[in-house]
């Protein structure tokens, strides 16, 4: 991706889910200019005027994201057979302006068990070896994280799994989302946030052998933090969608599994927000991740077919590993383009047994969202997180 591209991406992102802190920084700041007679010549005076429009373009923003609860509200209809008893809350509630006015709002009840080392000593070494790099064993870690709230007779709970993005190549497992928050406080899901090697002194496959390896732990651990080994849901954004698409279409293949063929390495359902599930349909996508990412020389379509999850479906179908999925996708997403998770659902759709209700691909397209809107609490992400609480407790109470 090209970095002018990334950083206005960036920009716009803030700008759509934070416009009241802004609205209120740029006031402040106008105010205080007019204060001081910064406005007593003509062309700062002429100027002004350029604030005031930007002070109701933040306001616009903010009711335009405010709207969308519409889209969110209606996807839970469709999910739950057009039974309104889920809902999304106001953002006028207590608890939903205390969120908006701290974006980075974090429970006090959570407790969380860091840098958790997934590999083995073997696998550890060859990191080293591989790279001469004694950093990289660090990246190979998960971090683990339950309410105290939750009851002493609640049983083992179920498990989200946490994929971050970063194009393969930057990033960290160092964010709480407010999805997971949300789980975390209001149904006692045990949350678990992966690290994992990164491109070009990993070349991929690398980072889905190392989720395959997290997931190993998780398998053999997670009850001991009071996590249900047998419900593990996988959730990525950007890059991260496509590793947990590939996760769970390649669940327990010998060749990304080396060492720990025989390990089940299955999960029961996957959520995408923005995630690139296509590598290949773009040149300039299929360019970067075949020499900036998998670090080949030249491009290869039969090895982008194979690792691009939009692709994959009806492989997955017919393996047996097409688990429930909800793609959630930003129409002004100029990173990884919206049609790509409408061809996922739809490639989906076609394969799936309408009957079955254990695989099943629920879509959502938010009109005015931004590549990551889902970081920090704003009204779009409220919404999100309330329709992702919904979709996980509906999959799991499907599975018990």
């Amino acid at each position: 991706m090209p970095k002018p591209l990334i950083i206005v991406e960036v920009l716009a992102a803030t700008f759509s889910e934070l416009p009241l802190h802004l609205l209120f920084v740029k006031y402040i700041s106008t105010q205080i200019t007019w204060l001081f007679g910064g406005f007593r010549y003509t062309l700062p005076w002429l100027l002004s005027f350029l604030d005031y429009i930007t002070l109701f373009g933040l306001f616009l923003l903010f009711v335009e994201s405010w709207k969308e609860d519409a889209v969110v509200e209606e996807a839970i209809k469709d999910m739950a057979g057009g039974d309104p008893a889920d809902s999304v809350d106001s953002i006028m509630s207590t608890s939903y302006v205390k969120r908006i006015m701290n974006p980075v709002w974090t429970p006090k009840d959570i407790v969380m068990y860091p840098n958790i080392t997934y590999a083995t000593n073997e696998e550890l070494t060859e990191a080293i070896e591989r790279t001469n790099d004694y950093d990289q064993p660090r990246k190979m870690a998960l971090d683990i994280y339950k309410s105290t709230k939750t009851p002493k007779n609640s049983g083992l709970r179920p498990v989200l799994v946490h994929i971050h993005g970063g194009a393969w190549t930057i990033g960290d497992k160092n964010t709480l989302y407010p999805h997971e928050k949300t789980l975390l406080t209001e149904e006692n899901w045990i949350v678990v946030n992966v690290g994992f090697r990164l491109a070009p002194d990993n070349p991929y496959p690398i980072h889905l052998m190392d989720i395959k390896r997290a997931l190993r732990y998780l398998k053999r651990c997670i009850s001991t933090f009071g996590g249900d080994p047998n419900f593990i849901v996988l959730s990525g954004d950007s890059s991260g969608g496509h590793l947990a698409a590939m996760t769970a279409f390649t669940a327990n293949e010998p060749e990304y599994q080396p060492g720990f063929e025989n390990v089940d390495t299955s999960v029961k359902g996957v959520i995408s927000i923005n995630g690139s599930l296509d590598i290949q349909s773009d040149s300039h996508r299929g360019e970067f991740f075949t020499k900036k990412v998998a670090m080949k020389d030249t491009i290869d379509t039969e090895f982008l077919s194979k690792h691009s999850p939009v692709d994959l479906v009806g492989k997955a179908k017919e393996n047996g590993l097409l688990v429930p999925f909800l793609v959630i996708t930003g129409s002004r997403d100029a990173i990884v383009d919206c049609s790509i998770g409408q061809r996922f659902k739809k490639n989906y759709d076609q394969v799936v047994d309408e009957k079955a209700i254990n695989s099943q691909c629920a879509f959502v397209q938010l009109p005015a969202a931004h590549h990551i809107f889902h970081l920090s609490w704003s009204p779009r992400s409220l919404y999100i997180s309330r329709l992702i609480q919904i979709w996980c407790q509906q999959t799991y109470n499907k599975n018990k």
